[in-house]
């Protein structure tokens, strides 16, 4: 990870780094969701918060666009028992858009509408996995 990612003070959240598939569909601008239709994009997950993820995508979408992701997440107990939750859906909002090496682009997302028990798992797993 380069370093322009790695500044915490500037965090509200603490992020928990991972590597989970997501999809998503855009929802506004218009203009691009036209262009994409309702599908369904994969795209990977590479942090999470309470208040919003980094995504890595191949597409270029533009900041200010509004994002329906599906997100599923798995807990082990300490027995090793795994236990998954979700799909939730979550709306969130592009904050920024970086073109990385590979034709990826990062995509920083703010979440912008969560169910509350969404949110609930969504701090959970972040505090359970950290332990």
């Amino acid at each position: 990870m380069s370093a322009r990612y790695s500044i915490q003070d500037r965090r509200r959240f603490q992020r928990l780094e991972l590597n989970i598939t997501v999809y998503y569909r855009i929802k506004e601008p218009l203009n691009i969701k036209v262009m994409f239709g309702d599908k369904e994009i994969e795209a990977m997950m590479l942090n999470i918060s309470a208040g919003g993820m980094g995504m890595l995508t191949k597409f270029n979408i533009p900041a200010r666009s509004t994002l329906l992701i599906k997100i599923t997440l798995a807990k082990m107990d300490k027995q090793g028992k795994v236990s998954f939750y979700g799909p939730m859906e979550v709306v969130g909002e592009v904050k920024y858009n970086v073109l990385e090496e590979d034709k990826q682009y990062r995509l920083g997302i703010r979440f912008i509408k969560v169910e509350r028990q969404d949110q609930v798992e969504i701090t959970n797993f972040i505090k359970m996995t950290l332990m």
